[in-house]
């Protein structure tokens, strides 16, 4: 094997004097495996440092993810939109028999003005409460029960009737959005838009399957729910015309309502939650107040709730077009349904 050879500057007067050593010359093999080493403990110590921060820091860690999507989105404007390939599968142990869909088509078909659709006869109505909701509970909030009933009622909306989701209904209360977080903690964004969905669309979604779509379309934050962009993302890829209408002040809101929408508001810390909570303001009445639909609270979606007071508790937020967005049926839903007639 050749000898590999070494200068060395110890001559007194500065002359280079050429010294043999018995080091031998590394092969090219032998150099390739020890940059290959250096470079596996190169990646083993950013992968441990990086899974520390995520297990430490969850929350920022999910922030950065969602700065990293929305840089990538911007840059690719033209990236085809997430639509689901085929409709999720159903328990129909875990939804009404009959479709709302089909009620829907059958009003369109029999002439009516609106697509509005019909209750069926197996989901009663809601029975609302004449009382105010009580705007003095502000950071009052408490955290749903451990166990709950399984709801099936019906709501009133400025799009037609809309069935009713509790994201701590036994039938999806411990299952575990993104495979780690309980949907009765962290499940309030697939919980709302599946209402949506489901009676405004013909899919009839649950709210474990938003929980999936969420979850395979970059929608779900580990530890912290979703990412604003569930309402935008998950509900024009299910066909549903959707906008943001952050900055609506009372009168605009209003209108809003008035004219067929309804309002998906995510909410600051005040009277609905002690973080940030998903709700859906249905419709608005005559004397001005609105009926939403709480997915973590029953007893709130029967009362009557003063809108400004809604609008003034939401959250400090402006990304995916939050923290108020306007939901309506889509020209190609209304093109359908015009042709069946």
């Amino acid at each position: 094997m050749k000898k590999k050879e070494f200068w060395e500057y110890d001559d007194p007067k500065g002359n280079k004097a050429k010294l043999k050593t018995n080091a031998p010359e590394l092969s090219f093999g032998s150099r390739l495996i020890r940059y290959l080493l250096i470079f596996c403990c190169v990646t083993a110590a950013a992968t441990v440092i990086i899974s520390m921060f995520c297990y430490f820091f969850p929350l920022q860690s999910a922030s950065i993810a969602q700065s990293i999507q929305d840089f990538t989105s911007g840059i690719f404007q033209e990236e085809k939109k997430a639509i689901p390939s085929e409709t999720p599968a159903v328990n129909p142990a875990e939804t009404p028999s009959d479709s709302l869909a089909a009620s829907k088509k059958a009003a369109a078909s029999s002439g009516s003005s609106a697509p509005t659709q019909q209750a069926t006869s197996q989901i009663p109505d809601i029975e609302y409460s004449s009382e105010q909701g009580n705007i003095e509970a502000i950071g009052k909030y408490e955290e749903i029960e451990e166990s709950a009933p399984s709801y099936m009622v019906m709501l009133d909306s400025a799009m037609g009737p809309m069935l009713y989701y509790h994201q701590a209904d036994a039938r999806w209360a411990d299952y575990l959005y993104g495979g780690r977080d309980p949907m009765r903690q962290y499940g309030c964004g697939p919980t709302a838009v599946a209402m949506l969905i489901y009676s405004f669309t013909n899919s009839p979604v649950t709210p474990k399957d938003i929980a999936d779509w969420a979850s395979e379309n970059g929608c779900y934050a580990a530890s912290s729910g979703s990412y604003h962009s569930i309402v935008m993302k998950s509900l024009s890829a299910y066909g549903l015309q959707v906008e943001s209408a952050a900055g609506a002040d009372l009168e605009a809101a209003s209108e809003l309502l008035r004219s067929g929408h309804v309002l998906v508001a995510l909410m600051g810390k005040g009277t609905f939650t002690n973080s940030g909570h998903f709700i859906i303001i249905t419709n608005i009445l005559e004397n001005g107040n609105v009926h939403i639909a709480d997915c973590n609270s029953y007893e709130n979606t029967m009362m009557e709730w003063e809108l400004e007071q809604i609008l003034s508790e939401l959250k400090h937020s402006r990304d995916s077009g939050s923290p108020l967005w306007a939901v309506s049926y889509s020209e190609e839903q209304l093109n359908e349904w015009s042709q069946m007639e």
